[in-house]
């Protein structure tokens, strides 16, 4: 069964992390294209050290709580092929849609989180905005919908209606449904990185209020986290039950759900 997920929540999710700067490991001055996204994502860690263009939006996918919303595949072509087979496949830009790049589509690939009449902004793993063909982490990009890489889109299997450009699209009703399921209502977790003295974050402000909320903290929410939101989370771990042992100084997903923090758009 697909878990309702609507399009936010993936490009929610890629925006804080390209926010928190992650790049794949360093060895002796080279970036190796080792990382977390091959490793962390089911059936995808045979293939790090290889390109993870594509495994970093499946990474989004399976956080927000269904991997199976994209194509299972870590190449290009293939999720081309899948996309078609699915009746998935736009020449147009849509909110949410995942964009193939290369003549063919099979070089590289990306999240569209905003479009307009000439250019896609995008949020895209294994990427640079330095020129370089050697992508090193996570980052917001803007291309021009014209450009001759820019091939077309998968449209994920979302459970609400996609804003699209396409003017033939009609979203397949079997998927558009609500769900009181935390995948599609809230913020999906951020990952253990997010949790650091000094980020600055929408998500940081909608976090710590719940947290206020739920009687876990009494300190005034703010979008820069401090000492007072790790002592609140430690505290909210308390309330859950402590899942997994005593509070690491790191809220866990499990009580990331649980607290139900709303999406911070």
């Amino acid at each position: 069964m697909v878990v309702a997920i609507a399009p936010q929540t993936l490009i929610e999710l890629g925006q804080q992390e390209a926010a928190i700067k992650y790049q794949e490991d360093n060895v002796s001055g080279t970036w190796s294209n080792l990382n977390k996204y091959a490793k962390e994502t089911p059936g995808m860690a045979g293939y790090d050290g290889q390109s993870y263009c594509v495994i970093g939006l499946l990474w989004l996918a399976y956080r927000a709580g269904d991997v199976t919303i994209l194509p299972q595949t870590p190449a290009c072509d293939e999720a081309i092929t899948t996309y078609q087979s699915w009746s998935r496949w736009s020449w147009y830009p849509a909110t949410g849609a995942q964009v193939m790049i290369g003549d063919a589509g099979q070089d590289h690939t990306g999240l569209v989180y905003r479009w307009d009449a000439t250019r896609i902004w995008t949020v895209e793993f294994n990427s640079n905005t330095n020129g370089s063909a050697e992508g090193d982490g996570v980052y917001l990009r803007v291309r021009n919908r014209a450009d001759a890489n820019v091939y077309g889109y998968g449209y994920p299997k979302y459970c609400s209606p996609m804003v699209t450009a396409d003017p033939s699209w009609v979203d397949d009703p079997a998927l558009l449904k609500t769900s009181s399921g935390s995948a599609a209502a809230y913020s999906p977790y951020p990952g253990a990185d997010f949790f650091r003295t000094g980020r600055t974050s929408p998500l940081v402000l909608a976090a710590a209020k719940r947290l206020v909320a739920v009687g876990a903290g009494s300190y005034t929410p703010t979008a820069d986290m401090g000492p007072g939101d790790i002592t609140a989370w430690g505290n909210w771990h308390v309330t859950c039950g402590s899942p997994g042992g005593a509070f690491s100084g790191v809220p866990s997903e499990t009580i990331w759900r649980l607290l139900q923090v709303p999406h911070s758009h």
